[in-house]
């Protein structure tokens, strides 16, 4: 007849130093395992962040309008309204008794689908950059087809003297 013994059943205590660890070793163990999973955790989501932003520079643009500024400083500028200035001038012209400023230029649609055109705003700025005018314009235009280019004109009587600068933009709303 033969018996088997099992210390580990008898002396639950005694601690084979192979395959064991003191508890506070494996308490620490565990607190750097979890540690290690949560730094892999952060590591996945910052890929999948930098994909995605990467990707879909629109959606991020959508959700964090100031992140438009570090797309067009890297080259990739983000067009949410769909529609791009093309050839903008502007000059002063003398009519009658009075001083205009004309400023004309192309308006495109960028993207596959018709987009409604809203108003223009123009501002003017003088030589440091302040703006010191702004008004909008009707466009003239009421919606733009894909791919399409239409013209529209803004004129503005007796500008002020110390405009140096004419910024062209969608209105918004």
């Amino acid at each position: 007849m033969s018996l088997t013994y099992d210390a580990w059943e008898h002396y639950p205590a005694r601690l084979n130093t192979k395959d064991a660890k003191l508890p506070g070793a494996r308490q620490a163990g565990a607190t750097r395992r979890r540690k290690l999973r949560l730094a892999g955790i952060g590591v996945g989501l910052l890929a999948v962040l930098f994909v995605g932003a990467w990707a879909k520079p629109g959606m991020v643009v959508r959700l964090l309008p100031r992140t438009a500024e570090v797309y067009a400083s890297i080259g990739l500028p983000v067009n949410l309204r769909g529609l791009a200035f093309e050839h903008v001038t502007a000059r002063y012209e003398e009519a009658g008794k009075g001083r205009f400023l004309t400023v004309e230029g192309l308006l495109r649609n960028v993207t596959s689908e018709e987009h409604d055109v809203p108003r223009l705003r123009v501002v003017l700025s003088d030589r440091v950059g302040k703006p010191v005018y702004s008004w909008t314009a009707n466009s003239g235009i009421k919606a733009l087809p894909p791919g399409e280019t239409a013209p529209f004109r803004a004129r503005l009587a007796a500008p002020p003297e110390e405009a140096q600068k004419v910024t062209v933009d969608l209105a918004p709303g």
